[in-house]
């Protein structure tokens, strides 16, 4: 009945909303239609503003009872006429017309209209204004409730009598036959049945219920009968459960002791695999036997084969007393024989029930301190006894054989992981070291590659440095009226050339040591110091000072320097490079500092131990990263400006050396590098002293080099000595100029040919001369000639090598050898014809 009322009511509830919504529609088109008739009637009147005929016009309005206020506007928007049905005590009118709108409000629904004359409708001659109250919607929405209200209750009534009479016919069957289903239920009697009154649904309903019923009390009476054959059998059954029960109890408290001990055999090794160091995982499997197992006393003592001793490495005792009393802790060494657990070495587990019943040292000590009962199990690594686990508890034969057999399997894991952790210690101290020598083999391979690179340019740089030296020398040694400051700054235009000559000839030598048979010179740092200072003033002060900055540098020299054996061009070099390094760090100015000091031994001596030279700036400063990495080749952080050479030839120079170079440096407070000497007992070679030529006989010296000004060079240094010289352009040339004083009979004594020539190198002039004349000496002048002499590739038809740029002393040596030979073979002919005339 609910479900029909509902309907009932959706069906109301849509009838009466279509009829309101439609009711709605039709207001607003017949009060629309109503604006247009009285807008039409009202043209007249409002053309003319004729407010009596708009009023006449408002008034048959009275007509419809349900407008309640009207108005007409002229085309100003000003109220010509208003009317008021007097359903509103006080009608309110708008103050100005709005477009055409119409629109339901609260009390009623408004409609405005505007009044147009013409054919097109484009001629505004006013506006109405139009309320219409919701009365009569109000009304027909009642008549609406009271009609469905009426429907519903009839329909109720309807209801209610169609219910009473079905009731009869169909619940009662339905009655009974539910309470002989409870009666059935609530009894447990199967034998009772429903009674049919008819043969309809109802009626096959009960058929099958009472079918049913039968069913279910055959199967009864069968349920009945294996009931009391299965009471019998569980009877039996039970008995074999309790004796069964009582066996498992025992076998389950083994297994459950046997997965406490493997659960805490996981618990350890979990423990002990994120751990590297032996001494903390030996540590951690203690105090979890302790926590565990209830030891009174654990420790693990590593074994060493070669002597048979025990070191304890790891001990923990729950009662710290008797680990006093026992008079044995971490560090100490046992001797095996005199634990008792001599057996372990040959991989077996020792148990002692009692110690008072044993005589080793470290038993009578337990059993003294008051540990009755231990066991000791081996720590084996591929078969070979690693350590000694050794637990001990106050209780005598307090060690069960399940305890035992634990400590057995612990004791695989334990050894493995001490083990695994020892080979990590020594694979991480091997690695380490590793790294340190890759790092160092790194650099020097790195400095190896860069004198090798050097072989390429040794040539070309030589070549142009020879005549800077060369002159140079001669202006220096001759007599064109220099004075002092000139002679001054010739002598560091040589100088710097030597420098280069010299950084060029050894940049190959970065990689190697320096040989014991190498020549060190004396030298003061005091001095070199000074030298740098003057020869790179215009770096530090006249060209910052060009662009209005100011770097000042200052000397702290100590006094007593003693004096150091070394070559001056390479450290000369070594602290120009500093400088000039700490003038680029300064872009804004700043202050340089050269401090030279003296490190003495500590013995009562006092002598000089060690002399250090610090170049210290203001400047930029550098980051961790750049000062580890700033002595590599190549390696710089001036972008295109630099390099990357200076500070790897620096290192090469204290490298050759045998000192050290300290770096102190931070950002944007400055840098100190500290360049440390060793000060030799017995220096290496005394200085040297002024080069005076001696007088020597004059040769006939054939020059053949494609350089013009070596060319002259090499004459210019030949006939200051005396010796005629004649110079060629090619190798040509050369052989045609022998070949031409060989026809004369004026051969040449010496040919010296330069090695890099286009057409005809020095080696194949030298092959040629020596073809045609093997007794005549040729001399190779070349560029390569330190790094040939130092590879021993000189060319077979080659008796000498000079390198460039040329000395006069290595020139004259090298002459004078060559007419010594001469010489010595002239005599031994003459020897030869007199021995034959006599």
């Amino acid at each position: 009945m609910i479900a029909s009322t509902v309907a009932l009511l959706l069906v109301s509830a849509g009838f009466t909303t279509y009829e309101l919504v439609t009711f709605r529609q039709t207001m607003s088109s017949d009060l629309s239609t109503l604006a247009e008739i009285i807008g039409n009637q009202s043209t007249a009147a409002l053309t003319y503003e004729n407010q009596d005929d708009a009023k006449e016009i408002l008034g048959a309005l009275s007509a419809k009872k349900h407008v309640v206020a009207a108005a007409l506007y002229d085309k100003n928007g000003q109220l010509l006429a208003s009317y008021s049905s007097g359903h509103e005590t006080k009608p309110v009118f708008p103050k100005k017309p709005e477009l055409d709108a119409l629109r339901f409000e609260n009390d009623g629904l408004v409609l405005f209209h505007q009044i147009r004359l013409g054919d097109q409708g484009d001629n505004l001659v006013g506006s109405i204004y139009l309320k219409y109250d919701l009365r009569e919607l109000h009304d027909r929405f009642v008549r609406y409730a009271v009609m469905i209200l009426l429907f519903m209750l009839a329909s109720l009534v309807v209801t209610l009598f169609l219910s009473g009479s079905l009731q009869r016919i169909i619940s009662r069957p339905i009655f009974h036959l539910a309470s002989t289903a409870k009666a059935v239920s609530g009894e447990k009697n199967y034998s009772l049945r429903a009674t049919k009154e008819g043969n309809d649904e109802l009626g096959q309903l009960i058929d099958g219920f009472n079918e049913m019923l039968g069913q279910i009390q055959q199967r009864d009476s069968e349920l009945q009968q294996a009931h009391d054959k299965l009471e019998l059998r569980v009877e039996q059954r039970t008995q074999d459960l309790r004796a069964e029960i009582a066996e498992r109890k025992r076998t389950e408290a083994t297994l459950k002791q046997q997965f406490l001990r493997i659960s805490l055999l996981n618990q350890i090794t979990q423990a002990i695999s994120d751990r590297q160091d032996t001494d903390s995982i030996l540590h951690v499997v203690l105090r979890q036997l302790e926590d565990h197992m209830g030891f009174d006393l654990g420790l693990v003592a590593l074994f060493d084969s070669k002597v048979q001793t025990l070191n304890v490495v790891a001990l923990r005792a729950k009662n710290s007393l008797l680990a006093t009393q026992l008079d044995l802790q971490e560090g100490s060494v046992l001797s095996l024989m005199e634990t008792g657990f001599q057996l372990c070495e040959k991989g077996q587990t020792v148990y002692c029930a009692d110690t008072l019943k044993e005589t080793a040292l470290l038993t009578e000590k337990l059993a003294v301190t008051g540990w009755r009962s231990a066991v000791g199990v081996p720590l084996m690594v591929e078969g070979k006894l690693f350590g000694v686990l050794i637990s001990a508890r106050l209780k005598p034969d307090d060690f069960s054989s399940g305890d035992c057999e634990f400590l057995r399997m612990l004791s695989e894991h334990v050894a493995l992981a001490a083990h695994q952790a020892r080979l990590h210690q020594d694979l991480e101290n091997a690695y380490h070291e590793l790294r340190h020598t890759q790092a160092a083999v790194l650099q020097q391979e790195r400095l190896k590659a860069l004198g090798q690179m050097a072989s390429g340019i040794a040539h070309d740089v030589n070549n142009a440095l020879s005549p800077v030296v060369g002159f140079s020398d001669l202006i220096l040694k001759g007599d064109y009226g220099l004075n002092s400051a000139g002679k001054k700054y010739l002598k560091y235009i040589s100088t710097a050339g030597e420098d280069i000559a010299h950084i060029v000839a050894r940049l190959r030598e970065f990689y190697r040591t320096r040989e014991d048979d190498e020549s060190l010179q004396p030298l003061n740092l005091n001095t070199l110091a000074e030298q740098v200072v003057d020869m790179t003033r215009p770096r530090w002060r006249d060209i910052p000072q060009s662009n209005g900055l100011t770097i000042e540098v200052r000397t702290e020299l100590a006094p007593d320097m003693p004096k150091l054996a070394g070559i001056e061009s390479e450290i000369r070099e070594a602290l120009t490079n500093l400088v000039l390094n700490a003038v680029d760090a300064m872009p804004n100015g700043g202050k340089i500092t050269l401090c030279t000091r003296v490190l003495r031994q500590e013995d009562g001596n006092k002598r000089p131990r060690q002399v250090l030279v610090e170049i210290t700036d203001t400047g930029m400063g550098m980051n961790e990263e750049t000062r580890k990495r700033c002595l590599e080749p190549f390696f710089s952080t001036k972008g295109k400006r630099g390099t990357g050479l200076g500070l790897a030839m620096v290192y090469g120079v204290m490298e050759r050396h045998e000192g050290n170079i300290e770096i102190q440096s931070e950002l944007g407070k400055g840098t100190t590098f500290r360049l440390i000497f060793p000060v030799r007992a017995k220096l290496c070679e005394q200085e040297e002293p002024e080069e005076r030529p001696a007088a020597i006989e004059p040769m006939k010296i054939l020059c053949i080099d494609d350089e013009p000004l070596l060319r002259e060079l090499i004459k210019q240094m030949l006939e200051r000595d005396g010796h005629l010289v004649a110079v060629c352009d090619g190798g040509q040339s050369g052989l045609d100029e022998f070949r031409i004083a060989r026809e004369r009979g004026n051969a040449f004594d010496l040919v010296i040919t330069d090695l890099g020539m286009p057409y005809l190198d020095g080696r194949q002039v030298a092959k040629m001369l020596k073809q045609e004349s093997p007794a005549t000496p040729v001399i190779l002048l070349t560029g390569w000639g330190a790094f040939m002499k130092e590879d021993g590739s000189t060319h077979a038809n080659v008796d000498g090598i000079l390198s460039k740029p040329p000395r006069s002393r290595e020139l004259r040596e090298t002459l004078n050898r060559f007419r010594s030979a001469r010489n010595g073979a002239n005599q031994s002919l003459t020897e030869i014809s007199a021995a034959r005339v006599n």
